[in-house]
């Protein structure tokens, strides 16, 4: 009998769940960021608010039926994931990009 090698890899998070073909429309807007400003440059910084109106942006004129975004030429679902990665990123590693409004509501 063939006994596997030990793994210690509880808890430990399961990349392997990820469909990458589903990514590829994110990675080439990303090559398209690339081309427009420099590789990796949005990790200098983005403030979560314009993060959020890119996103949504992205989002209203895929709910309004246009699935191509004019400028870049890439699916605007490409444009939501990366939004939401950059989202992602600044919260985990720039919480003081974190510019909501943390305004006190009545009632």
């Amino acid at each position: 009998m063939n006994k596997l090698a030990d793994r210690f890899n509880e808890g430990k998070p399961k990349y392997s769940l990820i469909d990458l073909p589903s990514l590829e429309v994110m990675v080439r807007v990303l090559e398209f960021g690339t081309n427009k400003y420099k590789r990796n440059q949005w990790k200098r910084g983005l403030k979560v608010t314009e993060i959020i109106d890119s996103l949504l942006r992205h989002i209203s004129a895929f709910l309004d039926g246009e699935d191509i975004d004019p400028e870049s030429g890439i699916s605007h679902i490409g444009h939501i994931q990366c939004n939401a990665m950059f989202l992602s990123y600044m919260m985990n590693n720039k919480p003081e990009l974190d510019d909501r409004s943390r305004e006190v509501k009545d009632g």
